[in-house]
Formats: C-alpha cells, structure tokens, sequence
C-alpha cells in the first residue's frame, strides 16, 4: 500500500510539474501572401517573465497582424520551449521578457533580424542560415 501511494504521489508531482512548464513558448506557423510577397512564416516566442495572461496575449496579438495586413492568421501551437536549431536568436528579457526565435528565414535577412533585435535592445544569437 505505500509503495502505490508513493507511485501515485510522484505521478502526482510529475503530471503538475509538466504543467508549470507547458505553454513557456508559442510557436507561429504559416504560409500565404501579404501585399504581394509570398510568406512563409515559423517563428518563436518563448516568455522569459511575462504573468500567462499577457504572453498568450502576445502570441494571439503576433497572430493576428498578418490579418491586419491582408494576410492569414498564423497557427499558434504552444510548447514547453522554442525548437532548436534556430537561424537567429532576440533575447528581450530586459525589456520585453521575451524571446524570439527566427526559422525558414532568407540568409539576406540576418542583417535586418539583429539590427531590430539591436535596436530593442536585444541581444543577438545568429544560429544557422
């Protein structure tokens, strides 16, 4: 009988940990065209401090501006972390909390992703193009 209990309890403790760990990142997934330029878009944000509420805000926010641009809503999937490898790297966590991850981006565009990352005071990680 104690050894069920113990069973149950570290079960118990597993099941709710994952729980605290689910949903730490979100990623955003999709193909189609927005002014004219074909997209296809996988990005990452990985919350490094945000309370939930406002992360998946962020996310649903992030999702819906292609929409206001003509294009498609991007799939959210939320993940207990970012996919890694990674073409590049935003580590916000001073001033946005956050952290974006870039995939399926052009090798031209690595200059364009660390001067914003740059510019919102950020630190920059180039993974590979």
């Amino acid at each position: 009988m104690r050894i069920q209990m113990s069973t149950l309890s570290m079960i118990g403790v597993l099941f709710f940990c994952n729980l605290a760990h689910a949903n730490k990142a979100c990623l955003l997934e999709g193909k189609g065209t927005m002014m004219g330029i074909k997209l296809d878009i996988k990005d990452c944000v990985q919350n490094a401090g945000l309370s939930e509420a406002n992360f998946k805000a962020q996310c649903e926010g992030m999702s819906q501006a292609a929409v206001a641009m003509g294009g498609p809503a991007a799939k959210i999937t939320y993940l207990a972390s970012c996919p890694v490898p990674f073409q590049a790297k935003c580590d916000n966590t001073k001033t946005a909390k956050t952290i974006y991850f870039y995939y399926k981006r052009a090798a031209d565009e690595a200059a364009s992703l660390q001067s914003s990352c740059e510019l919102m005071k950020g630190t920059y990680t180039k993974g590979t193009f």
